[in-house]
């Protein structure tokens, strides 16, 4: 399909289900600012919401369990925010 995202899994990682919310949050942002659907003021108060989404990390009790890799999600979710800023500044 090609739009396949792909993190290794880590002990004590982000929680999947949360990382897969935030970076789906993204992506329908990115969606309305190239179809032009969205005001400066409303991609703000969105842009805000979206980082405000909690990227809570995997726990079984009080031991860490399986999520997907801090670094990588961390670098990916930088890279949209460069992709907005990027589309946005145009």
């Amino acid at each position: 399909m090609g739009n396949e995202i792909y993190f290794d899994t880590a002990l004590g990682g982000y929680v999947k289900k949360d990382v897969l919310a935030k970076i789906e949050a993204y992506n329908r942002l990115i969606s309305e600012i190239n179809g032009m659907m969205i005001s400066d003021a409303s991609i703000n108060a969105e842009l805000l919401k979206i980082r405000h989404m909690p990227l809570r990390r995997a726990r079984i009790l009080f031991l860490p369990a399986s999520g997907f890799d801090l670094s990588q999600t961390d670098s990916f979710i930088e890279d949209l925010e460069r992709e907005i800023a990027d589309k946005v500044m145009l």
